[in-house]
């Protein structure tokens, strides 16, 4: 069992949020243009986000490592669903929102069609620093050529704390990500709080980043 199998058996998921992800709300409109029919939600866990996405958009796909996570969410959200395999992972279907369970390295746009709007609300900051790269070149094969990528990151002093999630630079995110489009800076906000205190943090940005791919 893998680290966040683990965490997901153990309920150890504090960074499942009970509420939409304000970010999300505030720039939809930045992701989100009139035409854009289809949603890409990377290691998308159970999130609430993906309801709100499917109200605004004919499909949001997903794609998520632990089984546990995707069948929680059709549960709780009480959603019908038929699983089929597709490549080397399996695929959760629903009218609204499809769900693909298992890595997502092995997952390909060849199985999913490219898409005009991804959404990483936070995954980047699940990898570690020695597969973001890879990480990053295989989220932009999903991405359409004008496509636009809202992407929410942490960034800390990684000594004080260990990950996931790991800390992960605005000078980093540059480096990733600028070469593939234009990358924006929406906003950075200190999330510091007392249960992060406690962990040994002294602070801890929040930042929005837009990339609108070449």
């Amino acid at each position: 069992m893998n680290q966040w199998e683990a965490r997901w058996q153990e309920g150890r998921i504090g960074f499942h949020l009970p509420a939409v992800n304000t970010y999300l709300l505030r720039y939809s409109a930045e992701l989100l243009q009139q035409d854009t029919e289809r949603v890409f939600v990377p290691l998308c866990g159970k999130t609430l986000d993906l309801n709100w996405l499917a109200a605004r958009t004919q499909k949001v796909v997903g794609v998520e490592l632990v089984e546990k996570a995707v069948a929680d969410f059709y549960q709780e959200n009480e959603l019908s669903y038929t699983i089929q395999q597709s490549g080397n992972l399996r695929l959760f279907c629903n009218t609204e929102i499809d769900l693909y369970q298992g890595d997502f390295f092995e997952l390909f746009s060849e199985q999913t069609d490219t898409f005009k709007a991804i959404y990483d609300r936070g995954s980047i900051v699940a990898i570690e620093q020695s597969e973001r790269q890879k990480y990053v070149e295989h989220l932009m094969s999903f991405l359409e050529p004008g496509g636009r990528l809202l992407l929410v990151s942490l960034e800390y002093k990684q000594e004080q704390m260990s990950g996931p999630p790991y800390s992960v630079s605005r000078e980093e995110i540059e480096m990733l990500c600028s070469p593939f489009g234009s990358l924006q800076l929406l906003e950075s906000c200190d999330i510091l709080d007392e249960r992060l205190l406690k962990k040994g943090l002294d602070g801890i940005l929040e930042c929005v980043f837009l990339l609108q791919k070449h």
